[in-house]
């Protein structure tokens, strides 16, 4: 029986792929030791590169949340927070840096994190907003040295969003404020899914009161090192549009023009670029039969009925995944060291 020292054991876990640790933590007592110490978990979280991804599935029933990879649970959880509500009523954002945030639609009920690798789960705090006459409400998880989480509200009241960032850090909230804010309201599905690695940016799709009656779409994009937003214009056409985000300054439209015109008509655009030098560039135009909804999403994944358009891969797929079912959500996954516990 080959011995190895620490230094070499460790040497050898940090070129592996995130999710054999699930299997290499059971191996004895001194692995799991090892790999769940603070020092190597920071270690392996600056240095591994690692593109091993796992799919993993999201249920909810009678308020258990459960995470499980193939047959194995990752997180099994019983909570009053979850009772009375679907899967359907529940909204995934990320992962970033292995974290997944989940929100109920309902936004009395507080926002919850997890790290289905290390089967971290935990309840952030409530936010009080008195004066305030919230309509609707959505999140945005990101990483900067340490994870964070926008949440923000549409205010009927005052005409603007509210937009509070929670610290894993301090593990508190705190309000921001900027004039950005003013005359924007959230629209229905409004974060904007992303396939950034780093989760520097947090974006969502928001409107800008012009007149009474009269709004115009916008991209809202979130910061989070240095905690600031900008907006991007969207063209305010007569047609149905999906976004999503290919990283912090790259973004991919989908426009499906409206039953007056070419209802199966799909319009692919791309926008590139900084400030006064992005533009959206026409790339193409898909004919998508039987087409009479805006599109879903998951991970890279666009639906068009029977029809499923892989954004990253640039092409149409001919049926879908079998793996996307009602009763339960897919997300594509890549685990982390991130822990959840302060």
């Amino acid at each position: 029986m080959v011995i190895m020292n620490i230094d070499e054991l460790t040497e050898i876990f940090l070129h592996l792929p995130v999710q054999s640790f699930l299997r290499c933590r059971a191996v004895c007592k001194f692995w799991e030791d090892l790999i769940d110490s603070r020092p190597f978990k920071k270690l392996y979280n600056n240095v591994n590169k690692s593109d091993d991804t796992v799919y993993l599935k999201f249920s909810l029933s009678n308020g258990q949340i459960r995470v499980q990879h193939n047959k194995k649970a990752l997180i099994s959880e019983e909570s009053d927070h979850f009772k009375g509500f679907t899967i359907g009523e529940v909204r995934l954002h990320g992962p970033v840096k292995g974290l997944i945030c989940i929100e109920c639609t309902n936004p009395e009920v507080p926002i919850a994190i997890c790290n289905p690798f290390l089967g971290q789960l935990k309840f952030l705090p409530l936010i009080s907003n008195p004066s305030c006459r919230i309509i609707c409400s959505t999140v945005g998880v990101g990483f900067d040295e340490d994870y964070k989480v926008v949440q923000l509200f549409s205010c009927k009241k005052h005409l603007c969003l509210h937009a509070h960032v929670y610290s894993g850090r301090t593990n508190s909230w705190r309000e921001l404020s900027g004039a950005v804010l003013d005359n924007l309201q959230l629209r229905y599905n409004s974060t904007i899914k992303s396939g950034c690695k780093n989760g520097y940016f947090a974006h969502w799709r928001v409107s800008r009161r012009i007149k009474r009656y009269e709004c115009s779409g916008e991209i809202l994009s979130f910061d989070m090192k240095n905690e600031v937003f900008k907006t991007i214009m969207v063209p305010a056409d007569r047609i149905c549009s999906k976004i999503f985000a290919e990283d912090e300054h790259s973004f991919l439209r989908f426009d499906i023009a409206t039953p007056l015109y070419d209802s199966n008509l799909v319009g692919i655009y791309e926008l590139k670029g900084k400030g006064s030098e992005s533009r959206w560039n026409h790339v193409t135009n898909v004919d998508v039969p039987s087409l009479n909804y805006i599109p879903g999403s998951i991970d890279t994944c666009v639906f068009f009925e029977q029809h499923v358009y892989d954004y990253r891969a640039r092409k149409f797929l001919s049926l879908l995944p079998k793996r996307y079912r009602i009763g339960f959500r897919i997300v594509e996954y890549r685990g982390s060291f991130v822990s959840l516990n302060a």
